[in-house]
């Protein structure tokens, strides 16, 4: 369809990438850069159809940012075989307790840094940019749980406190960066024997995993 001269639209419109998403012991590396070259072309991994940039000089207010993490253990007799599907338990060693101690791993120990151009625009742990939704209540099914980053409402989400302006043809990227609690000290049964990674229990969970990071706003762009 033609493009009229002139004339352009605004519309709300979130932008996402995926650092990780699958089942499985995963190869991710630290300081990972997001919206770049890795995930364009796969539909569920990111929406961007340029790397790096927003296509045909488009323009973008970042007035949000999100995290979205989740994870499932498969260790479990529910992913066994059931009717015409495999048993894909088999093999797994991953529990729903591992998850849940890797939502908070991830949550303190996984930071990002938003960059427009070659400036850091804002920095922060994964904590600090709740996904505002996803599924959230309570169960009380053996070795169940409900967990999202954050409260699951738009309310509980990080509105910026100005602004982010990404003009045409200007790259932006989300660096991820992880960081190991390191040893204090001592247990109280003696020497501890590594510093706790969460890079490392990511990538060794082998359940399933989902780590995304969404830029949120206002998309300006030709009317077709």
């Amino acid at each position: 369809m033609a493009r009229l001269d002139g004339i352009r639209e605004r519309r709300h419109q979130p932008f996402f990438d995926t650092l990780t998403r699958g089942i499985g012991i995963s190869t991710v590396s630290n300081l990972t850069a997001l919206f770049g070259n890795a995930n364009v072309g796969q539909r569920d991994l990111t929406n961007l159809q340029v790397a790096g940039v927003l296509a045909s000089d488009q323009t973008y207010v970042i007035k949000v940012l999100r995290s979205s993490l989740w994870f499932q253990g498969l260790n479990d007799t529910e992913f066994g075989t059931y009717g015409a599907l495999p048993d894909i338990s088999a093999n797994v060693t991953s529990t729903n307790s591992r998850a849940e101690d890797l939502y908070m791993l991830m949550a303190y120990g996984a930071y990002f840094t938003l960059i427009v151009g070659d400036k850091p625009m804002f920095n922060s742990p994964l904590w600090y940019v709740p996904a505002g939704g996803g599924p959230s209540g309570f169960t009380t099914e053996n070795s169940r749980h409900v967990i999202t980053n954050g409260v699951a409402s738009h309310e509980a989400i990080l509105k910026l406190g100005k602004d982010i302006h990404v003009p045409a043809r200007q790259n932006f990227s989300v660096s991820i960066e992880f960081f190991p609690f390191r040893r204090l000290g001592a247990g109280q049964g003696g020497v501890i024997a590594a510093d706790l990674s969460p890079l490392d229990y990511l990538n060794q969970f082998d359940g399933a995993k989902s780590v995304q990071f969404f830029v949120d706003g206002v998309q300006t762009r030709d009317v077709q």
